[in-house]
């Protein structure tokens, strides 16, 4: 990348100047200043240009308009509401693992290309032979909800039943079954109460379908937050989702 800042361009070409026409005057205000001072605005402005292009090329460092291009020429509108950050996620989720004839990953990124879905996840297999259960996750920014209602899930399913493939006979789009998950945790004291079980409530309403909840990551949540001694009584063992189970939280207890 060309770094030069103006005046280290126009010294340049000031040197230029003096090794070419030996004993010109390049002082302050003088003709050869002035040109060379043109000269290098011009040429200032060029390569910046040119860098700005350079940064165009790969999505990762293009601005919005050129990412939305890269995009369109892959076949990967933005949806609507999805910040860049977002978007280039997606982008480069189908650069780098493009679509391969129906494998799970597959019916994840079609799920995710409707409006409304924030992750989706393929459950290959789950009826048995040439079968697909897809778990959909809303963005709540969207839906007001992270559990998609009937209309959303129809749309993914007429989506995913336009590109599927053939073999793929049996295609469910299902929402995350909700576990609602209380905790009770002692010895934490008034003064930390009210943060731990925010912290508490933020972290289990992020969990992704199947993923299991254990003593020791409610402990350490806690002791992270400020507690000193903090007990859990409930749950009194770890909770182990299903495939197509998820946990929010429920009644957050925190003394």
């Amino acid at each position: 990348m060309y770094e030069k800042s103006f005046d280290e361009i126009l010294n340049d070409i000031l040197t230029d100047f003096q090794n070419t026409f030996p004993g010109v005057d390049v002082s302050q205000g003088s003709l050869a200043r002035m040109k060379a001072a043109a000269y290098a605005s011009a040429l200032w402005g060029l390569y910046r240009y040119m860098q700005w292009v350079r940064l165009q090329i790969f999505p990762d460092t293009a601005d919005a308009e050129s990412l939305d291009h890269h995009g369109w020429v892959r076949g990967v509108p933005r949806t609507a509401g999805e910040s860049d950050a977002a978007y280039l996620a997606r982008l480069l989720d189908v650069i780098r693992r493009p679509p391969a004839g129906g494998n799970a990953h597959d019916y994840e990124m079609w799920a995710r290309a409707i409006d409304g879905v924030a992750q989706a996840y393929a459950i290959p297999l789950a009826q048995g032979g040439e079968s697909v259960d897809v778990i959909v996750v809303a963005d709540q920014q969207v839906t007001g909800s992270d559990i998609p209602g009937p209309e959303l899930l129809a749309q993914v399913a007429a989506y995913i039943e336009t590109v599927r493939p053939v073999g793929a006979r049996f295609v469910r789009v299902l929402p995350p079954t909700v576990i609602m998950q209380d905790v009770t945790l002692t010895g934490v004291g008034a003064a930390r109460a009210a943060a731990v079980a925010e912290e508490i409530r933020a972290y289990l309403a992020a969990f992704i379908p199947g993923a299991p909840l254990y003593i020791p990551q409610l402990t350490a949540l806690a002791v992270a937050t400020g507690a000193l001694n903090p007990v859990v009584t409930t749950p009194s063992g770890p909770v182990l989702p299903a495939a197509g189970e998820v946990i929010r939280p429920g009644v957050i207890d925190v003394t």
